[in-house]
């Protein structure tokens, strides 16, 4: 396959081939694939191909849709009339929805094709590309690797072109991780960016939706469906030279392996070929507790999200949800309120320290993706779980609300890719589209 966004517009444009032709393609290679991937729970055939034949009537009126017969998917925590949302569980498994979410209902209108919805990590509660109940989401770089989590199989479909771009959600990386696993670009907006109404909630405090996709301008294509902006395109002639990128000097250096060390130091030196300037920055306010105070967030709000769940289906959830409720119950509100006020300073410092510089840079993880049977890693100190070692980088923005991107640095290892990430100001995307549009234009 192959497409991106604007070439399958193009052929549609020219009429080299129909949304119908296209539509049946995408669900033939996924019949063909994904018995071992494993990275949609539901297949939509009837009704992707029923939305491609009135997408194709449309023709005449095309321009009017700029997402003009898409092949996209979402995340199985996102509602779609007419058809369970699993939340990766067996308890949902009859769990039917009877609307679509907002982000379905917006993307649709644009002219996407809905090809169905994408296997994760259960109940959005890991960020490993395991699920005992719809199977594990197999990495398709390397299988012995992760493929991230907990928006596994929306990263996957993409990768392996079984969707051009899909709609998943991130509580401490759960896109950009999967993404950076995975080789291909994920964005989590702007906190509050885009509507969560029809979307199962682990902390609604943290969540977001985000978007995955092949590269920046199909992330792009798909943002400015979602939020109704228009970022523009991009003039590369002056490269980076009116962008100032931020190196933190703490917190996200610390515990990298040495393959993540000398991608950072390869991304810099591109950078700095494209006319960037760079300025240290200090985020020595991100200390060690960054993550225990997302942790302390987010079990305590999923605690209270499954209260009733729980108690009706105790047995049927899996161990580590279960340990997670634990936790969840014996958290003292004076905690949680702590956490929160924390919060809003560090959104603060955080605003001020972006106010230096235009993109703060950072490894999206700080070690290559897991084989998948790691269950621990050593830091250099002490063995962690492989988890919060995974989003030790990437929560720390689902707790300030800031726009993050992560997108191929150009290097690989072991056959996958090695992921960077750009942090940026509120409602700043443009910024993270430019810089990773010209970044990536350099690689090629």
């Amino acid at each position: 396959m192959g497409f991106s966004i604007e070439e399958l517009l193009e052929g549609y444009k020219r009429r080299t081939y129909s949304p119908i032709e296209i539509t049946n393609n995408y669900l033939k290679r996924i019949k063909e694939m994904d018995t071992t991937l494993h990275s949609y729970i539901t297949l939509m055939e009837e009704r992707a191909l029923e939305q491609a034949e009135k997408v194709e009537a449309t023709w005449k009126n095309r321009e009017k849709m700029n997402l003009y017969g898409i092949p996209t998917s979402f995340k199985d925590a996102i509602d779609i009339a007419g058809f369970p949302t699993t939340n990766g569980s067996k308890i949902d498994k009859k769990n039917i929805a009877k609307n679509n979410a907002e982000v379905v209902n917006v993307l649709e209108v644009s002219g996407c094709i809905t090809l169905g919805k994408n296997n994760m990590s259960e109940y959005a509660a890991d960020v490993t590309s395991k699920n005992e109940h719809f199977g594990n989401v197999l990495n398709p770089l390397n299988k012995n690797r992760t493929a991230g989590g907990s928006s596994s199989g929306s990263a996957v479909s993409v990768a392996a072109e079984l969707s051009i771009g899909s709609i998943g959600t991130d509580t401490s990386g759960s896109v950009r991780v999967p993404a950076a696993c995975c080789g291909v670009v994920g964005v989590k907006p702007t906190t509050g960016l885009i509507g969560m109404k029809g979307v199962m909630p682990l902390s609604w405090t943290l969540d977001h939706i985000g978007v995955i996709a092949n590269n920046i301008d199909d992330t792009k294509y798909l943002m400015e469906a979602l939020t109704g902006t228009k970022y523009g395109k991009f003039d590369d002639k002056n490269g980076l030279n009116d962008v100032k990128i931020g190196l933190p000097n703490v917190y996200f250096n610390e515990f990298n392996d040495n393959t993540t060390n000398l991608m950072m130091e390869m991304v810099i030196n591109h950078l700095v070929k494209l006319g960037a300037q760079l300025k240290n920055v200090d985020v020595s306010f991100l200390n060690n507790d960054s993550l225990k105070l997302s942790r302390t967030i987010g079990t305590s709000e999923i605690t209270v999200g499954h209260n009733e769940k729980y108690t009706l289906h105790k047995q049927s959830y899996n161990e580590g949800l279960v340990q997670t409720f634990k936790k969840g119950n014996n958290i003292l509100a004076f905690e949680y309120l702590n956490a929160l006020k924390t919060r809003e300073e560090w959104k603060f410092k955080m605003d001020s320290l972006l106010k230096e510089v235009d993109i703060m840079i950072t490894p999206t993880m700080p070690i290559l993706p897991p084989y998948i049977h790691e269950e621990q890693v050593f830091n250099g100190k002490e063995y962690e779980a492989i988890g919060d070692y995974m989003v030790r980088n990437t929560s720390p923005f689902n707790f300030t609300g800031h726009p993050a991107l992560t997108m191929p640095s150009g290097m690989k290892e072991d056959g996958v890719s090695l992921g960077f990430q750009m942090i940026t100001s509120y409602y700043r995307e443009d910024l993270l589209f430019k810089t990773g549009k010209i970044y990536e234009q350099f690689i090629k």
